[in-house]
């Protein structure tokens, strides 16, 4: 009983501190779980931006497209972002060797910039989308294309959460009076979840 009641009197610190610095975060993860499962409420895109221009000579006659066509799309990237203002996020950069055409897709939570560059031609083509502020929330609720250190983030937010929860539990099994009352609805719950997924399911 001795080592409960020191175990008690550090668990409620922690589910009340865990609480208050997951509070904003929890309410952002719970409100963006409706709006991803209610992805209707999503405002229409901004109309599709796309320009074809002229790939300055500098960037279009440079031997590296022969000899190190990364190295030139690594650099051809650098210019057309301080240039276009093109912010970044994930890049993917694809040379078709056969074609002679540099492909750059660059997403970010909520929106993506599409660039072909033919360096042979001197053609670039850019491509752009806005998918709205709730779009954006979404992308980073699922931490996609939002980088390492939100990824990081929501590690860190899940277990401070999964604390938050199993301290909160503990703390109800030794009040013996509350305790069959909210195991019931723990239980029924869990119950409801599994019912509905096994309903999916079959």
């Amino acid at each position: 009983m001795k080592y409960l009641s020191k175990t008690q009197r550090w668990m409620r610190p922690l589910h009340i501190y865990t609480s208050m610095g997951m509070l904003f975060v929890m309410l952002f993860f719970t409100l963006t779980g409706l709006t991803l499962n209610n992805r209707h409420w999503l405002p229409e895109p901004d109309q599709l931006y796309s320009i074809e221009s002229e790939l300055p000579l500098v960037w279009s006659q440079t031997q590296l497209w022969q000899s190190d066509p990364m190295l030139a799309a690594s650099q051809v990237w650098l210019w057309l972002k301080d240039e276009n203002n093109i912010s970044s996020g994930e890049i993917k950069f694809d040379w078709n060797e056969d074609e002679g055409m540099l492909t750059i897709d660059i997403r970010r939570p909520g929106s993506y910039s599409l660039i072909e560059v033919i360096p042979e031609e001197s053609y670039l083509f850019i491509e752009e989308q806005s998918f709205g502020w709730l779009a954006i929330l979404n992308d980073l609720h699922m931490g996609r294309y939002s980088g390492e250190i939100w990824s990081v983030f929501i590690d860190v937010a899940a277990i401070i959460m999964l604390l938050f929860t199993l301290t909160g539990m503990w703390l109800v099994l030794f009040h013996p009076k509350r305790r069959p009352r909210t195991l019931t609805l723990a239980g029924m719950g869990a119950a409801i979840m599994f019912i509905i997924y096994w309903g999916i399911l079959l």
